[in-house]
């Protein structure tokens, strides 16, 4: 059984972390099965939002701390190695050209943090916990969590997070500006997939170089380097078929019909 099941639904694609008798725990194996699933819908041009969701009673309990306690003296390679196809995953979802919906239930610890935060949008239920938890294991956040948490609540929440590693419930989560939207959670499921359809009859070109101008922003060289990538994308876009149907639909007063092309 696949420790990362992919389904698609129209242009929707649904990553569903699949190790629920563990809380979703971070393995090897799921590493692995997580970057081919990112790989495969970043690869396919039918697919126009990815929803990033947990089986069972929660999103991510973080890395499987029973097999680093099993594998201590062997710790080093094994965490060289499982940090290292995880980080590509997390490389891969900030790279990927198409919006990816957090649906967060549950639990949402360590590990499962750091995938929240690489999430473009987050909708949490009502149940979630979130709680980065490292520090109770006498180790630092992982999967771009310390560049992406001072960049997202800034640094005195970041720490508060970091340090404390107290729990935070989803209210808290969207007062700290670490989520978007909090929902009951028997209307999660309905919820996220009414957001990720919209975002699937969007203009995908145009949502992927908005992303990608956002995430470099903060490493701009300067103003004037950040308008010039600005001009850039907006050059890309205005030769699309979906900005001549925008700017059409807007002179005909009616709703657009965008192809994601």
């Amino acid at each position: 059984m696949a420790t990362v099941e992919l389904d698609r639904i129209g242009a929707v694609a649904t990553l569903t972390l699949n190790r629920p008798e563990v809380l979703n725990a971070l393995n090897r194996d799921m590493a692995v099965d997580l970057l081919a699933a990112i790989e495969e819908v970043a690869a396919d041009d039918a697919v126009r939002c990815v929803v990033m969701r947990g089986a069972g009673r929660g999103f991510m309990a973080g890395g499987d701390v029973a097999v680093m306690q099993a594998n201590l003296d062997g710790i080093e390679d094994l965490i060289n190695e499982l940090i290292g196809i995880f980080h590509k995953s997390v490389l891969g979802l900030a790279n990927l050209p198409k919006p990816v919906i957090g649906s967060l239930h549950g639990p949402v610890a360590g590990a499962g943090v750091s995938l929240a935060v690489n999430n473009d949008y987050a909708i949490a239920a009502d149940d979630a916990v979130f709680m980065l938890a490292y520090i109770n294991i006498a180790t630092i956040p992982d999967g771009g969590s310390t560049y992406l948490l001072p960049r997202l609540i800034g640094r005195r929440k970041a720490m508060e997070l970091a340090l404390l590693s107290e729990p935070l419930d989803a209210q808290g989560a969207l007062e700290f500006g670490l989520i978007n939207r909090v929902v009951p959670t028997a209307d999660l499921e309905a919820e996220t997939m009414a957001l990720a359809e919209k975002f699937a009859r969007g203009p995908t070109r145009a949502y992927g170089a908005t992303k990608r101008l956002i995430n470099q922003s903060f490493e701009a060289e300067s103003m004037k380097a950040h308008l010039s990538a600005e001009q850039q994308a907006f050059l890309g876009c205005a030769v699309t078929k979906d900005f001549a149907e925008g700017t059409t639909a807007f002179v005909e007063k009616r709703r657009p019909d965008f192809k994601g092309a």
